[in-house]
This record gives C-alpha cells, structure tokens and sequence, in this order.
C-alpha cells in the first residue's frame, strides 16, 4: 500500500512540475507518438509534455500535452493540458485540465478541472471541478464542484458543491448541496443544502431540504420536509408536509405535542405524550390498571387527529400495552414482567378544544388482550385485563394462550 500512495504521489508532482515549465496554453498536435518506457524515451523526444495527440500509447509511463482520440498505458498516463476521448491505464490516470470521454485505470484517475464522461477506477476517482456524467470507483470518488450524474463507491463519495442525480456509497455520500439529487449509503448521507429527493441510509441521513423521503435504520435530519421521514429510531425536522415515523419524531414549528390523562374500564389512571404531527403522531403511555397496586402498564402506538370543526376532532389511535410489575416482593427485581400480557386497543375518540392549549376527548374503543395463562411459566397471580368480552378463547398450546375482546369507552383531558 505504502508503494502504491508513493507512486500516486510522484505521478501527481511530476504533473505539477509539468504545469510550472509551461504556463502557456500554446501547444502543437501531431497524429501519433510512442512512449518506450518512459519521458523522454518518446517519439516526441523532450517536447512530449507540449504536444497534443490523436493517438497516445505508453509502454510504461506517459507524458503528452494532451490526447485528442485515444490513450493507452500500462502503468501511468499523464497529460498536461485535457484529455478528449478514451484513456486507458493499468494503474493511473492524471489530467491536469478537463477530461471527455473516458478514463478507465485500476487504481485511479484524476482530473484537475471538469470531467464529462466516465471516470472508472478500481481504488479513487478524483475531478477538480464539475462531473457531468458517472464516477465509478471501488473506494473514493470525489468531485470539487457540482456533480451532474452519478457517484458510485463502496465507500465515499464527496461532491463538494451540488448534486444533480445520484450517489451510492457502502459507507457515506457527502454533497454540499443538492439539486434533485439521490442519495444511497450503507452508513450515512449528508446534503448541506439545496433540495434532496430522496436519502436512504442504514444509520443515518441530514439534509436541508428534503422533497421526497428520508429513510434511515437509526435517524434523520432535516430542515423543511416535504414528503416522508422513515427511522428506526429518531426523525429530527424544523418543519414537515407529510409524515415522520419513527420511534421519536421531533417537528419544531408545525408540530405535534400533547400531555394528556386518560380513564376506562381496564385503567383508572393514565398518563400520555404524544409527539409529531396531526396525521401521524407517536403516543407513549404509562398507567395504573385495576388490580393489585403493584401493577401497571406501559405501552404505546400511533394516531391521527381528523379536523371536524374549527373546534372539533377525531382522532383515531392504536396502542398497545404491556403489564409491567413494580416493587413486588415476590418478583425478584424491582421492576418485573412476569408474562405475555397485552391490552391491545383501537381509539375512536371525538374531541373538543375547550381553548388554545386543552382538549376533551370520549369515544369507543375496541380491544383485544392477549395472555399467556400457563400458570408453570410464571409467578404472579392470573390478573386478566377484560373487565367483561363477548370473545373469549384459549388455545390448547403449552403457553395457553388466551384472546379476549370487548368495546369499552375512554375519556381524557390533555394539553
């Protein structure tokens, strides 16, 4: 590897040496030249580095002016001025102007100025100025300025001004900003600005602007969302015309958040947050169900809040909750499940706002509890949730487990 960097290395000197001898763009064109091994053991003699040609072929090592058709080396070709149709090498490329067309190597190629075309190399892709076309690469591409087309690595890819198109990256895609543009990565995607079409990333993804969707394994970050933000754990936005899921959304401005307590027949006292938006909204609820005073329940879901009226609402909501015992002494820990327990619910709630920050909500819900009865496989009593079903089945497994349903009726107050 060390071998590889220094040879890279002297490659990118020996063009910055050829840049010093000649600030001039005056240059000659001839047809054809031939390179034995290396400068100047070439049919262009010592003014191979001046002189422009049609056709370039390199035993080892070349150095031209520039190419206008074809070139071709077995190790490294290296060209002053631009490069303009196919060039081919077994290890690098280096332009110290503009490339269109082609460069293929199996270790890297590197542009000094714009690249239209195809940049493919087996280890880093590097144009100073804009790419219009693809960059193709087994690690790094990087691009100066904007990018309009396509980054491919398998593991970064950087444009540091804009993004017009697409990159995909095994670890991360980083842009300054985005035009249109498509993000895929194994870890991360980062856009600094502009409007994002679409990130997936599985950890995480920040944009400015996303108009389109966010989809990430961990989080996202964004500043104005149109569309969808989709995370395993965590959305974060300043704003959102649409939906974050997730189990954390956070909106800043045009969010959702309310504390509210609840009563039925299976819980005399609950307490709930929700956070998100009005027509998708996480809930996350503790609370104290009928039965010994050790036992609770905790547990959460989803909702929507209809608009009515300018001072009515529906909401629709599903949770599910799970009975948790705490601070009992036959359990051994402090906080204990001794069983599959679940009050499983969907919310038909109708709502009023009494002012700006409260509301009243009643409704019917439908509820189905699901149980593990097996007394051998646990400690506690049998406390069932169902004050009362109309459905009442248990199977004949060894967990025994038990299906009740019934509708009952909810109230709350929340702000």
């Amino acid at each position: 590897m060390k071998k590889i960097i220094l040879l890279l290395l002297i490659s990118l000197l020996a063009l910055q040496t050829l840049q010093a001898q000649g600030d001039s763009t005056e240059y000659e064109c001839r047809p054809f030249q031939f390179t034995f091994l290396f400068p100047p053991l070439s049919t262009n003699g010592a003014k191979n580095a001046h002189i422009v040609n049609d056709v370039s072929l390199n035993l080892f090592i070349g150095v031209s002016g520039g190419v206008e058709a074809f070139e071709a080396a077995t190790f490294i070709n290296i060209d002053q001025y631009y490069m303009n149709g196919i060039q081919l090498a077994g290890f690098g490329n280096t332009v110290g102007g503009s490339v269109s067309g082609a460069q293929l190597a199996g270790f890297y190629n590197v542009t000094g100025r714009d690249a239209c075309g195809l940049q493919g190399a087996g280890f880093i892709n590097v144009a100073g100025g804009n790419v219009k076309g693809a960059q193709v690469a087994g690690f790094v591409n990087v691009a100066g300025s904007h990018v309009k087309g396509a980054q491919a690595a398998g593991f970064v890819n950087v444009a540091g001004d804009s993004l017009e198109g697409f990159q995909g990256a095994g670890f991360m895609n980083v842009t300054g900003g985005a035009k249109k543009g498509v993000q895929a990565a194994g870890f991360g995607n980062v856009a600094g600005g502009g409007k994002t079409h679409f990130q997936g990333a599985g950890f995480f993804n920040v944009a400015e602007e996303v108009k389109g969707a966010q989809l990430a394994g961990f989080m996202n970050v964004a500043g104005v969302v149109k569309g969808t933000q989709l995370a395993g754990f965590l959305n974060i936005c300043d704003s959102i015309e649409g939906a974050p899921l997730a189990f954390i959304s956070v909106v800043k401005q045009n969010g959702y958040r309310k504390f509210g307590f609840t009563a039925s027949e299976v819980q005399y006292a609950n307490l709930s947050f929700k956070m998100g938006v009005r027509h998708l909204y996480n809930i996350y609820s503790f609370g104290k169900p009928f039965g010994p005073g050790s036992r609770w329940m905790f547990g959460g879901g989803l909702g929507i809040e209809f608009g009515l009226t300018e001072k009515m609402m529906l909401n629709i909501e599903g949770t599910v909750h799970q009975e948790l015992w705490i601070g009992n002494r036959v359990n051994p820990y402090f906080l204990y499940i001794d069983r599959l327990n679940l009050y499983n619910s969907v919310k038909f709630l109708f709502g009023w706002n009494m002012d700006n920050k409260v509301d009243i909500h009643i409704g019917p819900t439908f509820n189905v509890a699901v149980a593990h009865t097996n007394p051998d496989m646990g400690e506690m009593a049998w406390n069932e949730i169902a004050p009362y079903s109309f459905y009442n089945h248990t199977s004949s497994s060894y967990k025994q487990t038990n299906v009740q349903m019934w509708v009952g009726l909810q109230g709350s107050i929340s702000f």
